[in-house]
């Protein structure tokens, strides 16, 4: 994803130009964190280490995650945040309709 959230945010937060590495914590209602760090060019990794792809559509706000050997985990986000900064907020609701909050907790350029 060359844009972003974030990030993932994220659609999350998606915006313009993507710093090198975005950190974001998906948070589903239930009580569920993942926290996946997305590298800006399509590339992410959750907070175990394990790599995963991710792509981004703007028009849909909708990430997706792809783990080798799975079906894409997708989430659509609420709204889009142009210039995202730590501690950026953004409701999203997931493919098997659970709903959450993606935050944004820490960038590096």
């Amino acid at each position: 994803m060359n844009k972003f959230l974030a990030a993932v945010a994220l659609t999350l937060i998606a915006g313009p130009a993507l710093a090198a590495s975005t950190t974001v914590e998906f948070k589903r209602d239930t009580g569920q964190v993942q926290v996946v760090t997305l590298d800006g060019a399509g590339g992410a990794s959750l907070a175990d280490g394990t790599a995963l792809a991710y792509t981004y559509d703007e028009a849909a706000m909708k990430m997706c995650f792809i783990v080798e050997g799975m079906d894409p985990n997708c989430v659509v986000f609420a709204e889009s945040v142009p210039d995202p900064k730590v501690g950026d907020s953004v409701r999203y609701t997931a493919a098997d309709g659970a709903m959450g909050t993606a935050t944004v907790t820490a960038i590096t350029e």
